[in-house]
């Protein structure tokens, strides 16, 4: 009998799928499949001056993407009995009861990271505003964590299958979960971006 699954049924994740697996060493002792639950929403915009590439519509309508990474974990329940009488220790505070069972209710999810995008139609143009795992499962430095490059390549094919007509992939040069600019900026170059306009890296898709 297959596990029960708690996900949240409602109208705003509209996707669900698996990326790929990961070991996690400081958190989990064995691979976990990394899953993306995925939300997609049409938005008016009316400033285009303030994006962080030049749009060529002042005003128009893009694509917001926002994906969770997450991974299941057991949901358990446990049983807890109460002593009559607290046993009594010298060094330290006296227990009031004991674990006397457990109860497997299937699997949960646990989000671990974050990624947004927008698309541009009229421009062709995918903007990657970010794409991370929580600082429980990265490692430093980024270019070494193959964890994080299978995530942001997950997360970059899953925009491109959905935007065919995509030609170009812009992302902010620096995010400030890295070490440093230079760790974030090698770790781009590592997934192929190079810089593109002041501020930006960026690659053609197309």
């Amino acid at each position: 009998m297959k596990e029960q699954i708690g996900i949240v049924e409602d109208d705003f994740w509209t996707e669900h799928r698996e990326l790929f697996t990961a070991q996690f060493p400081s958190y989990y002792t064995t691979p976990q499949k990394v899953w993306g639950r995925f939300h997609t929403s049409e938005e008016h915009y009316e400033a285009s001056r303030y994006e962080i590439i030049p749009i060529s519509e002042k005003k128009g309508t893009r694509t917001y993407v926002m994906m969770h990474p997450y991974v299941l974990e057991p949901k358990l329940t446990l049983t807890v009995g109460l002593y009559t009488k607290p046993k009594q220790y010298a060094d330290q505070e006296s227990p009031i009861g004991e674990v006397i069972g457990s109860n497997n209710e299937g699997l949960r999810e646990v989000q671990v990271g974050n990624a947004q995008a927008w698309y541009y139609p009229t421009d062709k143009t995918i903007i990657l505003w970010e794409c991370f795992f929580d600082s429980r499962f990265h490692k430093h430095p980024f270019p070494t964590d193959t964890n994080m490059q299978k995530l942001w390549q997950s997360f970059e094919q899953w925009l491109i299958k959905q935007f065919p007509k995509a030609s170009t992939l812009a992302t902010p040069f620096h995010d400030p979960i890295a070490d440093s600019i230079e760790e974030y900026q090698e770790f781009l170059t590592s997934l192929g971006y190079s810089p593109f306009v002041q501020g930006v890296f960026g690659k053609k898709v197309r």
